[in-house]
């Protein structure tokens, strides 16, 4: 049969008897006896302010021509029921994003016509909802004109279109479908400022909309051509983050593979309910960007696949197993179609569910691990001691930049003991020391270990190795990257300490342990405060930076230390503390003696001990370095 290329925007695909391009519909033409769907393997709702605003303006520049909008694909679904009439629904393949904005755009105006109180505007208002929003159906029941993908449907009915209060934005997309509602009330708003006569403005953007708007039609009849459509997608527009493209993916696929449209249902439901509590967890850890998704994405495909993977040469260049990470979405693709190809749907509908239930659940797992002391974090963990002893040494790592490797391991080792928590306190404390021992006394570069760690992370997730397996694999590591000697040597010798990146965190720790040594409390400052302060009000140079004030030496400081001394001294590990802004500012260069009274009502307890200093002179600062150093040893020890 002649296959003829037809080009949709910018990519290429076959027509085989299955596409047909249709005359420039208008809105209006679109929605005559339609309703439409967005399918649950389509990505959210993702335009953005300026994404609007470049819709706007080409409404503000239509005149009485046609304006071309864009392309959208549909392929025929199922009918609908309406009160008097059949409408036929459609998936919208392509061309969600602008439709979707239209949509708000005009249920905007239209809730604009209705505050206007006047009879005519309220009739037209209803007039253009029946056609474009929602219709009656036989029962009375709402028939809404464009229904979204299950994740956001709810929202979009209930939030954007009725306007029901209290509505929870629980992901991204949502607050995208909130902020295109309020962007286009500020539009709105602004016009009713300047336009002399507001209701034929209404009117006009009404009739651009649904009349001036025009689209190239794309019918589509075959799955076959709405999976090559698919996958183009995800390689033009707006970029989508890899987990997405695995949604849409596995979706797509499940419909392939299923051994009815039961089965295929069920696993639509079963991957749309696991992508919800996803991007929730994901929206609670601060992890919405598509990068952030992507770097979710991979830490699942390490804790699951990583000890599987082989290093390869292609094109003569080693691929290494840490270099396959960057093509997640490229590798699970290939890992179903593979079962897809031998035939083996039974096996690869299970591990379809299996996968999207291992991306759900390790979601749990990171949250808790990103947010220790939220009420809902650990709560599997019955008793409340070793709750909150998790909580502890958890925070602890968090406190520092925790780096991707750790933090794979500590997911893995929480979800595998999840029911043994002991194991994950005495496993948790490893992972600090060594992450402490390695990355900041010692520092080693951030991949340092990587490929070991991650084994490791694999073979916990997957119960390759028993608890004592596992600790004596992670001795091996201390031995390798982080023995006493190297720390000794790379730590203990340095010159100037105030540079160091482990310094607030180590000044911390000192500060809690002073603090249950001599109050039995945790220190009365919170690392959060200390955290989000500036160096340079946070750190306190005890000998100061300068030794002058007023263009005069500090006599305290003169008869102490001569220039060379001042150097040598004044950024070791003894003469720094930990200090607020307020605090800072009276401390200046002060002599020590002057220093005392401030630091004797500081609200660190490691500063109201140096007020028991009667001098602070180089011998001190040896003296307190080294007891700095020992507390290092007894703190990180392994």
């Amino acid at each position: 049969m002649h296959k003829c290329k037809v080009k949709i925007e910018n990519f290429l695909y076959f027509k085989n008897n299955y596409i047909f391009m249709k005359d420039l519909p208008t809105l209006q033409d679109l929605f005559n006896n339609a309703v439409f769907k967005i399918p649950d393997y389509q990505r959210g709702y993702s335009w953005e302010n300026q994404h609007r605003l470049d819709l706007l303006e080409d409404l503000e520049l239509i005149n009485n021509k046609g304006h071309y909008t864009g392309t959208i694909v549909l392929k025929e679904r199922d009918t609908v029921k309406g009160l008097g009439k059949i409408y036929t629904r459609y998936d919208i393949v392509d061309g969600q994003q602008r439709f979707t904005t239209i949509l708000i755009l005009l249920d905007t105006i239209i809730k604009e016509l209705k505050k206007l109180d006047e009879e005519e505007s309220s009739a037209v208002a209803d007039g253009i909802s029946s056609i474009y929003i929602k219709d009656k159906g036989p029962t009375g029941m709402n028939i809404y004109k464009l229904e979204l993908d299950k994740e956001n449907d709810k929202y979009f009915q209930e939030a954007i279109i009725e306007g029901a209060p209290g509505i929870n934005r629980t992901i991204k997309s949502h607050n995208n479908l909130y902020n295109a509602q309020k962007q286009f009330e500020t539009y709105l708003l602004n016009k009713s400022l300047v336009e002399e006569n507001y209701l034929q403005c209404l009117y006009s953007l009404v009739d651009k909309l649904t009349q001036s708007l025009i689209f190239t039609l794309y019918n589509v009849e075959d799955d076959a051509e709405v999976g090559v459509i698919f996958e183009v997608m995800n390689d033009r527009g707006k970029p989508l983050s890899e987990l997405e493209k695995v949604k849409n993916y596995l979706i797509y696929l499940s419909g392939k593979i299923s051994e009815d449209s039961q089965s295929s249902s069920k696993m639509v439901e079963t991957i749309n309910n696991d992508w919800k509590s996803i991007l929730e967890n994901l929206a609670k850890s601060d992890m919405s960007r598509n990068d952030d998704e992507d770097r979710f994405l991979r830490m699942n495909y390490i804790i699951n696949f990583y000890s599987d993977l082989k290093a390869y040469k292609q094109d003569g260049k080693k691929i290494s197993k840490t270099g396959q990470l960057a093509h997640v979405y490229k590798n699970l693709k290939t890992y179903f179609k593979d079962l897809e190809r031998g035939r083996e749907y039974e096996r690869c509908y299970k591990e379809i569910g299996d996968y999207a239930n291992s991306l759900q659940t390790i979601s749990t797992r990171l949250l808790d691990i990103l947010d220790p002391y939220d009420k809902y974090a650990f709560q599997t963990i019955e008793n409340k001691k070793l709750r909150a002893d998790i909580q502890s040494i958890v925070s602890k790592i968090g406190r520092m930049d925790i780096k991707s490797n750790i933090l794979v391991l500590m997911v893995a080792i929480y979800d595998r003991f999840i029911e043994e928590p002991e194991k994950i306190i005495k496993l948790m404390d490893i992972c600090e020391k060594f992450a402490f021992r390695t990355y900041y006394l010692i520092e080693w570069r951030s991949y340092s270990g990587q490929n070991q760690i991650y084994t490791l992370a694999c073979d916990i997730y997957n119960d390759r190795l028993n608890y004592h397996e596992i600790i004596a694999v992670m001795d091996e590591l201390f031995d390798y990257y982080a023995a006493d000697s190297i720390v000794a040597n790379n730590f203990f010798n340095r010159d100037n300490y105030y540079d160091w990146k482990g310094l607030k965190y180590f000044l911390f720790e000192y500060e809690v342990s002073k603090c249950w040594e001599n109050l039995k409390s945790d220190p009365q400052l919170t690392w959060s405060y200390l955290k989000k302060t500036d160096r340079k009000d946070s750190i306190e140079h005890i000998l100061p930076q300068s030794l002058e004030r007023n263009g005069k030496k500090v006599p305290y400081w003169k008869e102490r230390f001569n220039k060379k001394a001042h150097e040598e001294n004044l950024h070791k590990l003894g003469n720094l503390t930990l200090t607020t802004a307020s605090e800072n500012s009276k401390l200046s260069n002060k002599g020590f003696d002057e220093k005392k009274p401030i630091f004797k009502e500081s609200d660190w307890k490691i500063n109201q001990m140096l007020a028991h200093s009667i001098e602070w002179n180089e011998t001190k600062i040896l003296k307190r370095g080294k007891d700095l150093f020992e507390f290092a040893l007894k703190r990180w020890g392994y």
